[in-house]
């Protein structure tokens, strides 16, 4: 029914539009940063990492993939059909990347959509979560520990457990669209001169310190 698919959309967006890292730079910083304005203005577990160091930057994150896994399951329990998780998954990714509580200024949703696919893809994503880590640890790069993470996860899903391709689809149209976003950000977020980034540069490192010690 269409108020259910509505219901769906509006759930998924609500989940995903909780603003972890603005609420986590407000908060935990003595100085109360806004996220939005620190770093590249990424509302997400990165910029937080940046701001607070990598502790609250995987807690960030943990609590922003979960917010893509309960989006996908609240719609999903007791339904015959997976399209309002999907929904509510997709949603939940919009959420994040454009919050209202936030002026519509969020993350890059990396994590969110990583959280929508483990719970429309759980175990090769399980399967996969070591390797990610080890590409992670030896690039040093979240960009390409997550792509590896979504294409690897995608095949393993179709040639060991022959997975549909509506979910496959469906994951590799998550996978394409955190990659817009990201290019997206790049270009209409990045700092308009060396000087903001150098005051963004200088903030985080006399914040930082004095944000670790509570």
């Amino acid at each position: 029914m269409f108020w259910l698919t509505g219901a769906a959309i509006l759930a998924g967006y609500l989940l995903g539009s909780f603003p972890t890292a603005y609420l986590a730079g407000r908060f935990i910083t003595p100085t109360g940063t806004d996220i939005t304005s620190f770093g590249d203005g990424n509302a997400g577990a990165a910029n937080v990492g940046r701001l607070l160091g990598a502790r609250w930057g995987i807690i960030i994150a943990a609590v922003d993939i979960a917010k893509g896994v309960a989006a996908v399951f609240a719609e999903t329990v007791d339904r015959v059909s997976a399209a309002p998780g999907m929904l509510a998954g997709a949603a939940a990714l919009v959420g994040h990347v454009w919050p209202v509580w936030t002026r519509f200024r969020g993350g890059r949703g990396a994590a969110t959509a990583a959280g929508v696919m483990s719970a429309i893809l759980s175990w090769p994503v399980l399967i996969m979560f070591a390797p990610t880590m080890a590409i992670l640890y030896l690039t040093r790069s979240t960009t390409a520990a997550l792509a590896f993470a979504y294409l690897s996860t995608v095949a393993v899903a179709k040639v060991i457990f022959g997975v549909s391709w509506g979910p496959i689809s469906y994951c590799l149209a998550l996978f394409v669209a955190v990659g817009l976003i990201h290019l997206w950000s790049v270009l209409c977020r990045a700092r308009p001169s060396g000087a903001t980034v150098a005051s963004g540069q200088a903030a985080h490192r006399q914040e930082k310190p004095r944000a670790l010690t509570r």
